[in-house]
C-alpha cells in the first residue's frame, strides 16, 4: 500500500487574501480610534479646567481675589495641553487649555477656555 502525504497549512493566495482584509479592517477601525483618543484627551482637559474654575472660586472666597495657577493645588502637567490663565483687574479670569503635539489634530477643539461667569469656549467642544 501506497502512503498518501496530506499536506496542510495556508496557499500565499489565502495568505495575501487574509492580509488585504485585515488591512481593509484597520484601515476602516483606525480613524474612529484616534478620534476616540482625541475626544477622550479634550475631555480630560475640561475636567481639568473645571476643577480650575472651582479651585478659583474657592481662592475667591477665602481672598478676595483669584489665583495665578501656581498658587492653586492643581496638578497642571499634561503631555496633551498647556494650561494658562488670564487675570484681569476687575476680578475676572479666563483659563484655557491650549493643545500641544499629537492633540493639536483635534482641529475643532485646539483651545478651549473657561472664564469666571462659566462661559465656555468653543461651546461646541463642551
Amino acid at each position: 500500500m501506497q502512503r498518501l502525504l496530506i499536506l496542510s497549512g495556508f496557499t500565499l493566495i489565502e495568505l495575501l487574501i487574509t492580509l488585504a482584509i485585515m488591512s481593509i479592517l484597520v484601515g476602516i477601525a483606525l480613524p474612529s480610534y484616534q478620534h476616540n483618543i482625541l475626544t477622550t484627551h479634550r475631555h480630560q482637559a475640561k475636567m481639568k479646567l473645571t476643577a480650575i474654575s472651582l479651585l478659583q472660586t474657592d481662592h475667591f472666597s477665602r481672598q478676595q481675589q483669584y489665583a495665578e495657577l501656581q498658587d492653586l493645588a492643581v496638578d497642571l502637567s499634561s503631555s496633551k495641553y498647556q494650561y494658562s490663565i488670564h487675570l484681569a483687574e476687575n476680578n475676572q479670569y479666563t483659563v484655557s487649555a491650549t493643545a500641544i503635539d499629537n492633540q493639536r489634530d483635534d482641529s475643532e477643539c485646539r483651545e478651549l477656555s473657561l472664564d469666571n461667569n462659566l462661559t465656555r469656549s468653543p461651546t461646541h467642544c463642551w
